[in-house]
Order: C-alpha cells, then sequence, then structure tokens
C-alpha cells in the first residue's frame, strides 16, 4: 500500500502545482503560487523516467486547464444546449487537448538540457515554457489562455511588460523557479557556495531590477486634456439578447440613455448592442447619428453586418462609429465554434451547439485602421482578440487609445469573465495606453497605461460607467518589437544548450 501510495504521490503534487497557476491568477491572484507550482514540476521533471517524462508535465497541464477552463462548460450546457454529460465531455476534451501542447517542450527539456550546469538547465527550462506559451498563440488560431506571466498584472514584476510582455514575465518565473530548485538542491548536497552564488545574483537581477525599470515611461500624454467617456453595460441576458421580441426595447434603452449624456466626449455600447445586422438598422444608425452630432458626442457601438463578396454574403463581428466617431471595424479573431464552427459540413445541426445565433462569422482583412472619435484614434479589439499580445502590440502604435468591447455573458458568475479583465489590464501596461472596456453584463471598466482599473461597475447590474481617459503617444519596446526578441532569446539559449551538450 505504501509503495503504491509513493508511486502516486508525484502526480498529485502535480495536480496541486498545476491548481496553483489558477490560484496565481485572476480572481485568486495568490503570486506566489505560480513560482511554486513550476518549483514542483522543475523538480518532479528532471527526476522522471521513462514514460514519466510525458505524464508529469501532461497531469500539470490538465490540471492547470482543468480548473483554469472548467468555465467552457457554462458556455456549453446553459447556453450552447448541449446535455450537462455531453458538455462535460466536450470541456474536458478541449482542456485536455490544450494539454497536450506542454510536454512536447518539457520532454525535450528533460532528453538534452537536464543534465547541464544549474544555471543554463534553468535557462533551458524557461525557454521552453516560454514557447509552449508562445505556441498557443497562434497554433489552430491560438488560445493565448492561462500565461503565468499575468501573475505579475499588478505584481512586483509588471515593470518588464512594457519591455518584454507577458511571454517575457513568464520566462522571468520559469527561471526564477528552476534557479530557486537549483539553490535548494545546492543547499541540500553541501556543495561549495560559489555554485550557489551565480543563481542568487540572476535572482537579485530579476527581482531587484523592477526598482529602477518602474521610474521608466515609454509613452506619454499628447495634451492636458481629459476625455469624458460612458461605458453603457446594459445587462441583457442572452435569452433576451437575441429574441427578436426584445430587439426595438433594448435599442430604445441604448438610445435614449445615450441621449441623456450630451456632455459626454464618448460613448461606448458592448459587443453587438444592437442585435441586428447592420444593413437593417441603417434608419436607427441614421437617426442616432444625427442625434450624436447635435450633442457633439461620439458613440462607439457593436453591431453584426452582412456584405457581399465575390457574389456571396460575408458576415462580421464589427464596431462602428457615429455622430463625432467615424469609421468600421471587423473582428479579426474569431472564437471556434462561437463565431465559427471548424468543419463546419459535418458539424453544423449535430448539436445546438453548434448552431448558435452568429456562429457564420468570417474574420475580417489585416490592417485594418483605427476608429475616429473626435480628434482620438481608437483602436478596437473585439471580445476574444484583446487576450493576443503580439497582435494588440501591432496594431496599439496606431492609436492613442485602445477599445475592447466584450460579451462575458456566456461564461455566467465563473472565474472566466475576470481573468479576461486582467488581460486587457495587461494589455494596457505592455502598450502603455488607456483601455476602454464595455460589456454586457461586466466587467465594464476603465484602465489606465499602468494597468490599473480607475473604474469599473459591478457584474450582473445595468449602469452606466462615467470616466476620464488622456490620449497617449509613444511606443514601449513590447509595442515596438512584440514577443519576437524573448522568443529568439528562448530559441538562442536553446542552440547554446545544445552546443554545451553535445561537448559534454
Amino acid at each position: 500500500m505504501f509503495s503504491r501510495f509513493s508511486y502516486l504521490t508525484p502526480y498529485l503534487l502535480l495536480i496541486v502545482a498545476g491548481c496553483g497557476i489558477t490560484l496565481s491568477l485572476a480572481p485568486f491572484d495568490i503570486a506566489p503560487a505560480a513560482i511554486a507550482a513550476l518549483m514542483v514540476l522543475y523538480h518532479l521533471q528532471n527526476k522522471a523516467l521513462g514514460k514519466q517524462i510525458f505524464y508529469y508535465p501532461f497531469v500539470f497541464s490538465a490540471a492547470l486547464f482543468i480548473s483554469g477552463c472548467y468555465w467552457i462548460y457554462i458556455s456549453m450546457n446553459t447556453y450552447g444546449g448541449a446535455s450537462p454529460p455531453l458538455a462535460l465531455l466536450m470541456t474536458l476534451m478541449f482542456c485536455l487537448f490544450l494539454a497536450l501542447l506542454i510536454p512536447p517542450f518539457l520532454m525535450l527539456y528533460k532528453s538534452i538540457f537536464s543534465n547541464l550546469p544549474a544555471t543554463l538547465k534553468a535557462l533551458a527550462f524557461a525557454s521552453l515554457w516560454l514557447l509552449s506559451e508562445w505556441l498557443r498563440t497562434w497554433f489552430l488560431t491560438g488560445f493565448p489562455w492561462m500565461f503565468i506571466g499575468y501573475s505579475q498584472t499588478l505584481g512586483w514584476l509588471n515593470a518588464w511588460a512594457p519591455i518584454i510582455g507577458t511571454l517575457g514575465i513568464s520566462f522571468l518565473l520559469a527561471f526564477s523557479a528552476a534557479l530557486l530548485m537549483e539553490l535548494i538542491h545546492t543547499v541540500k548536497a553541501k556543495k561549495q557556495a560559489v555554485q550557489g552564488l551565480l543563481p542568487v545574483v540572476l535572482l537579485l537581477i530579476i527581482w531587484l531590477s523592477p526598482l529602477a525599470l518602474k521610474q521608466l515611461s515609454f509613452t506619454d500624454n499628447k495634451s492636458d486634456r481629459a476625455y469624458k467617456v460612458a461605458l453603457i453595460q446594459p445587462d441583457i441576458s442572452l435569452y433576451k439578447k437575441w429574441n427578436p421580441r426584445f430587439l426595438y426595447q433594448d435599442m430604445q434603452y441604448h438610445r435614449q440613455v445615450s441621449n441623456a449624456m450630451p456632455e459626454q466626449d464618448i460613448i461606448l455600447w458592448a459587443e453587438t448592442a444592437v442585435a441586428a445586422m447592420y444593413h437593417q438598422s441603417e434608419f436607427y444608425l441614421s437617426l442616432l447619428d444625427d442625434e450624436a452630432k447635435k450633442a457633439d458626442t461620439a458613440i462607439i457601438l457593436g453591431i453584426p453586418s452582412q456584405w457581399l463578396k465575390e457574389d456571396r454574403y460575408v458576415y462580421h463581428n464589427s464596431m462602428i462609429g457615429v455622430g463625432k466617431a467615424s469609421g468600421i471595424y471587423h473582428k479579426q479573431k474569431l472564437v471556434p465554434f462561437g463565431e465559427y464552427v471548424p468543419f463546419e459540413k459535418q458539424l453544423r445541426g449535430l448539436i445546438e451547439f453548434f448552431d448558435l445565433p452568429l456562429s457564420e462569422f468570417r474574420p475580417g482583412p489585416a490592417n485594418q485602421e483605427a476608429l475616429i472619435a473626435k480628434d482620438l484614434k481608437i483602436m478596437p479589439y473585439i471580445c476574444y482578440e484583446i487576450v493576443y499580445p503580439d497582435f494588440v502590440a501591432k496594431t496599439a502604435g496606431l492609436s492613442d487609445v485602445l477599445l475592447t468591447v466584450s460579451n462575458d455573458a456566456w461564461f455566467g458568475d465563473s472565474i472566466g469573465p475576470l481573468q479576461h479583465l486582467q488581460m486587457v489590464q495587461m494589455r494596457a501596461i505592455e502598450t502603455g495606453r488607456y483601455i476602454l472596456r464595455g460589456t454586457n453584463t461586466g466587467v465594464t471598466a476603465v484602465i489606465n497605461h499602468r494597468g490599473q482599473i480607475i473604474d469599473q461597475l459591478p457584474q450582473f447590474e445595468r449602469g452606466i460607467l462615467k470616466s476620464e481617459i488622456y490620449a497617449r503617444e509613444g511606443l514601449t519596446p513590447m509595442a515596438r518589437f512584440g514577443s519576437w526578441p524573448v522568443v529568439l532569446f528562448s530559441i538562442a539559449v536553446l542552440l547554446l544548450g545544445f552546443i554545451a551538450q553535445r561537448r559534454r
């Protein structure tokens, strides 16, 4: 019995450690849990034998994604119409698929780099962890969620974010965890103190450098003018949202509320605030446009749109400006199954979840221009798009202010919307821009260029959030170069480690 317990102990530790990553992120924000979790993974992967080099990181990753992304079940079951067993199965399959993306990197670490000198070994571990997160930003359109760097969104290492971004902070956390474990091994083995000196020096550099970095500012206010903004959170249930019986009532609410705020420079409505196609709403939008111009107000709103392209109709999830705002933006990063259905011919009609309203969107073109609101250039990101670090970094420099809209009602009263908000905060730090976040049910918020929430509304309450923002100019290193410097650095570390291993 004891031998069986001893066999299971590493797996139990890895399950706890994987869940620890979730605890390090919003809404729990127990930041040290991320380092502790990676220390466990690093230690056990170094001791792994045979098939354990796959099983250990897989169990860790499975615990990470199941505990951190369980809220996908809510969208499938509560709103997607999938039965509880089927929704549970689909959620589990999705999480386990994500879990499969991490083990190959740590198997490579164990096979090639685990016998290197301590510091180079720790560098290789951190590099491979970073590359596993980077893979998730683009593989099969990407799912850039649950990055450990987000544990430092308002933590001590967030001073690195404008320079090396979220992935870079993930690297520093993984490197710190590995160095700490190497120090523990050095102390336990009673090795010479000089062997532990370099890890100590590197840890001090990583964790003391924010003292200087926090004094840097890569962006500045363009002027002293404060723009008055209002964000409408209608708190409309998904059942009413797409029910034609409630369309007029919903549209009139938004119009009346907007007309009652002539003192605001910018009024923001949430994603698909108008639950009707653009071409079907032209009279309403024209009326809204006239009223907003008379009030000298810019209104930016979400609306689905239909366009004739190459003899067929194409649907987009769009943002448009009316009144003192202009321009149109079509969402580029679509949510699989929510906004489009992979293998559409095979899956359509199988279950209600594959036939959700507006699940036939197509991505908008690249290199779209910013919306104009008064004299502000505002770059919009619709829902899921804001979680892509490099996608936002690439376009942030084209704007004075960033904007994101969402409808996180799909995930109910879970941790999903709060994780989403945390990622928006990190985008503000990385780009040095204010961000307006308008949502249907919350969290609606105004975030400054340091990632701090200036004002916000409670979830699941109808309300109007009034605040002030400033236009910013200048580029952070992250906005200028994206994640490529840390990705290329990690690849260089691995090449160096491979050469060092060959020479041993």
